[in-house]
């Protein structure tokens, strides 16, 4: 990492990596989010912004491309990515 203070943007970056690795491999394999796991993340960390979210299971279903029941840092990256665009319309609905 470069070293320097961290701008705004870099810090969030950051932050989501560490959520992710904070979360991944208490149990399963290391680096990856099992069942449980995912649950835990969701319900502490995106309670606001997952809570119209019918199943955390086939959630995490839709989120695990590769079907290992597990969710590996890139499919973990897809729900953050379907977040933003969600906060990015409501702040776009907003404005009008």
């Amino acid at each position: 990492m470069a070293a320097g203070e961290l701008t705004e943007l870099e810090t969030a970056i950051e932050k989501i990596v560490t959520v992710f690795f904070t979360y991944a491999g208490k149990e399963g394999k290391k680096g990856t989010l099992t069942a449980a796991e995912f649950k835990e993340l969701v319900q502490l960390q995106l309670p606001n912004l997952m809570k119209d979210v019918p199943s955390l299971e086939e959630k995490m279903s839709e989120l695990d491309v590769n079907n290992d029941e597990e969710l590996r840092f890139g499919e973990y990256w897809r729900l953050i990515g379907e977040l933003a665009k969600a906060v990015r319309r409501e702040k776009a609905g907003k404005k009008k």
